[in-house]
């Protein structure tokens, strides 16, 4: 179905404001980009994600809860040699908007941010000029080296014409991918960012304001346009720096199961905490976000003591699993779209609830010292120093 005057005016934010050479860019934007058929399944899914947020809470109240099936990494020894079963995924499409206000707070000028990404910023005091992205890619070729195997790796951006979209590929391209030879790029899709009732916002420049498809789109993606032949995959943030050990703890952790959340032992759990929580829930692993945890949550223990794990955002998953894992819509907590305009939630997919489909799901707890994720300036100002300690 295409736009029409009468459509636009119901579904445009305020489309009767901009005057009529601006309602033809809007429209001759939305014949080229989105037909109407496609705004209504955008609609139909958020629908979907506000009623799975609301149901999250419900299905916790009811379930029996219990500490998940979990391995800690001091207790795996590693085999690095299980890498070779394994696909990489490195999620690198985060904007970095809070790095790089807090960059610009130290003083860096909008010089020394051109060009930016918050996975290839530079690492002051050594030789990552490629900052995060440069720096994993780096010891994944020495991991390859020491295998005699090309790790398959897939590098996930921004939605096509974002920052990460533009700027990543042309790195990776002038630097021969930092030494791994089997790299895949793509970029993970977007979806407009819907006011409450349901409109499309255009800001002032007539551009759509819409978000890419959350924390899960990145594994959408890969699994519709990679044919994976490795058996398991191993998903990273791009955004942070790990220890040497970590990947092969995690592939030889993750062998015997098809979902490997890998998480941090509590030693407490005050209800303020912000982590997502892993949990068995009727013998379902799950994730659940803080407005989602109930009392009995905060109470769980280990036979050692620990509370529930937090999340890291990093996992194992068997490619088999992820191919029949019909992903549910998710919605985020109401977030801002432009100012003047009420908040509302974003739409996409969350990697929190791919684990609810493993079936032989268990968690990895992992040392907080072992990596280290860049979320502002402070965390660039210490990267030195823990690549130092981490002989990178």
């Amino acid at each position: 179905m295409a736009w029409t005057k009468e459509n636009l005016e119901k579904v445009v934010f305020n489309f009767v404001d901009f005057d009529e050479k601006k309602q033809a860019r809007i429209a001759d934007f939305l014949n080229k980009n989105v037909s109407f058929d496609e705004y209504l399944l955008q609609v139909a899914k958020k629908e979907k994600a506000v009623v799975n947020m609301q149901n999250a809470k419900s299905i916790l109240q009811k379930a029996e809860q219990k500490y998940p099936e979990h391995l800690d990494f001091a207790s795996v020894s590693a085999d690095i040699n299980e890498m070779k079963n394994y696909a990489i995924l490195i999620m690198a499409g985060g904007e970095g908007e809070r790095l790089r206000v807090s960059l610009k707070e130290k003083g860096y000028s909008d010089e020394d941010l051109a060009d930016f990404t918050k996975a290839t910023f530079p690492i002051p005091e050594t030789n990552y000029k490629f900052g995060a992205l440069e720096v994993n890619l780096r010891m994944i070729a020495e991991i390859c080296g020491k295998i005699n195997y090309d790790i398959p790796v897939i590098i996930t951006t921004g939605p096509f014409g974002s920052d990460t979209e533009k700027i990543i590929p042309q790195v990776l391209a002038k630097n021969a991918n930092f030494g791994v030879k089997n790299v895949s790029v793509i970029a993970q899709n977007e979806r407009f960012h819907l006011t409450d009732d349901n409109k499309i916002v255009f800001d002032e420049n007539l551009k759509p304001i819409t978000n890419p498809d959350e924390t899960g789109g990145p594994i959408v993606a890969m699994m519709k346009k990679i044919n994976l032949t490795a058996i398991k995959i191993i998903v990273l943030q791009g955004t942070a720096v790990y220890s040497k050990k970590i990947l092969p703890i995690i592939a030889t952790a993750g062998k015997n199961f098809d979902g490997l959340g890998i998480g941090i032992a509590r030693n407490s759990f005050p209800e303020n905490d912000p982590y997502g929580t892993f949990v068995s829930a009727d013998g379902v692993l799950r994730i659940v976000e803080k407005d989602t945890r109930t009392a009995e949550t905060y109470k769980i223990q280990s036979e050692d003591g620990k509370f529930l794990p937090y999340n890291t955002g990093f996992y194992v998953f068997s490619v088999e699993m992820l191919k029949n894992a019909e992903m549910p819509d998710y919605a985020t907590p109401p977030k801002i779209i432009l100012d003047g305009i009420e908040k509302s939630p974003k739409i996409g997919y969350a990697a929190t609830d791919i684990i609810t489909f493993a079936k032989t799901p268990a968690v990895l707890t992992i040392s907080d010292s072992d990596f280290r994720v860049i979320k502002n300036a402070e965390d660039i100002d210490i990267l030195a120093e823990i690549i130092k300690k981490f002989d990178l």
